[in-house]
C-alpha cells in the first residue's frame, strides 16, 4: 500500500529532528502555497525551510516560488512573528498533531483528515488559521481558544495490563488493534506482528501474549532510539526497511512527500508554459499571415496604382466622352458602346465606369 501521510510514530520521530534544527531560528517569511500547503523561511541557524501540508510536514531543500499576492493568513504570520526565536517543537501526546513554540507565539500544525495551521498567543487563543473548521467535538475560528482534539491512547504511557485489556476488548485482528487502538498506523503494526510472529489477521485471542508484549516494547524502545531512514517508491520509514538510505528521517520525509509535490508542480509548470508557447506560436502564425495577406494586397493595389498612372490621359479621355454621352441623353449601354475603342473599358454604371487594367 502507498504511503499516503505521516503517522503518529513518524512525527514522534521527525519531532526530534526538527526540534534540534528550528530551536533558536528566527522567523524570516511565510507563504501559502495553494489552499493548504504552507511554507515558513527561518535564519539564525542557517536558511531553514519549512513545508507543511495536510499530510506532512518537514524541512525542505526544494524551494518553489511564492505566490504573487500573499494570502491574509501569510501575511499575519509575517507581520506577528517576523524575527522570533523558535523556543521549541513538540507533539502533543501521540496524536498527529505538532507545536512549533515560539517566543511571544505558538504554531499549530494539525497533520490529519484536512489539515490545519494555526497561529496562537501563548494562553492558546486562536489569532489567525488556515482553515475555519468545525467538528463535532470543537471549533476552529479566529478568537477562539484551541482545543485539542479527544487524543488517542499514548503507548509509551501504558503498561503491560494496560496493553492486554486494551488488545483484549476488541474482535479485531491484531494489527488492526495495534494500528488504531495504540496509534501505529498499519504498516508499524504489521512490523510488531512480525517481531512477535503474531498473524496480523487473527484475533488476539490467538495469539502469544507474552511475546505480542515483549515485540510492542522492543519497538517502542526503537521509536526513540537510533533511526535508519529508509526510502521506497510507495514507502518512507524511520526504521530500515527497502529502498535508498537517508542521514535523518526528515531529509527521507522531504523526498517522499515534498519531492514528489515539487515534480509535480514542475511538471504542471512546463505543460502551462507548453501551452503558452503554443499560444505565442499560434498567435505569431496569425499575424505572419496576415502580413503575407497585407503584403500581397500592397503589392496588387501597388500595380494598380502605376497602371492607372501610366494610362491616365486614355482614362481622362474615355471620362469625358461618357460624360459627353450622358448629356446627350445615352443610356449605360450607348456610352459603353462608345468606349469600344478604348479596350479597357468593361461597363458603366451611370456616373461610374468599371475598368479591366
Amino acid at each position: 500500500m502507498v504511503k499516503k501521510e505521516l503517522s503518529s510514530v513518524d512525527l514522534r520521530v521527525l519531532v526530534r529532528e526538527l526540534r534540534e534544527r528550528l530551536v533558536g531560528a528566527k522567523v524570516d517569511k511565510a507563504y501559502q502555497l495553494g489552499e493548504k500547503e504552507l511554507f515558513l523561511r527561518f535564519y539564525g541557524r542557517g536558511a531553514v525551510d519549512l513545508v507543511a501540508a495536510p499530510n506532512f510536514l518537514c524541512i525542505t531543500k526544494y524551494r518553489r516560488p511564492a505566490p504573487k499576492t500573499p494570502t491574509s493568513f501569510a501575511m499575519q504570520l509575517r507581520k506577528r512573528l517576523k524575527g522570533e526565536a523558535v523556543t521549541d517543537v513538540s507533539q502533543h501526546g501521540f496524536d498527529r498533531i505538532v507545536k512549533l513554540t515560539l517566543e511571544n507565539h505558538i504554531l499549530m500544525f494539525e497533520v490529519f483528515s484536512k489539515g490545519n495551521v494555526l497561529l496562537t498567543d501563548k494562553n492558546m487563543r486562536i489569532l489567525g488559521l488556515l482553515e475555519w473548521q468545525k467538528w463535532k467535538d470543537r471549533m476552529l475560528g479566529v478568537g477562539k481558544e484551541y482545543a485539542y482534539p479527544p487524543s488517542q491512547t499514548n503507548p509509551f504511557e501504558v503498561d503491560e495490563k494496560t496493553f492486554h485489556d486494551i488488545m483484549g476488548a476488541s474482535d479485531r485482528g491484531v494489527a488492526g488493534i495495534l494500528a488504531t487502538k495504540f496509534g501505529l498506523g498499519g504498516h508499524f503494526a504489521e512490523v510488531v506482528c512480525r517481531k512477535a510472529g503474531a498473524d496480523a489477521k487473527r484475533p488476539y485471542s490467538d495469539a502469544d501474549k507474552a511475546a505480542l508484549w515483549s515485540a510492542f516494547s522492543e519497538f517502542l524502545g526503537e521509536v526513540d532510539g537510533t533511526v535508519d531512514p529508509h526510502l521506497s517508491e510507495d514507502n518512507v520509514t524511520p526504521f530500515g526497511g527497502e529502498g535508498i538510505g537517508f542521514p535523518s528521517f526528515n531529509d527521507a520525509v522531504d523526498e517522499y512527500f515534498a519531492g514528489k509535490e515539487n515534480v509535480r508542480v514542475e511538471a504542471e509548470g512546463e505543460k502551462a508554459s507548453r501551452e503558452k508557447r503554443q499560444k505565442i506560436l499560434d498567435i505569431l502564425a496569425k499575424q505572419e499571415e496576415a502580413l503575407v495577406r497585407a503584403e500581397k494586397d500592397s503589392d496588387e493595389e501597388r500595380l494598380i496604382g502605376d497602371l492607372l498612372y501610366e494610362r491616365m490621359d486614355e482614362i481622362s479621355r474615355a471620362a469625358a466622352r461618357a460624360k459627353e454621352g450622358r448629356k446627350e441623353g445615352l443610356s449605360d449601354e450607348g456610352i459603353l458602346k462608345s468606349l469600344t475603342d478604348f479596350g479597357f473599358v468593361r461597363g458603366v454604371r451611370g456616373h461610374v465606369i468599371v475598368l479591366d487594367m
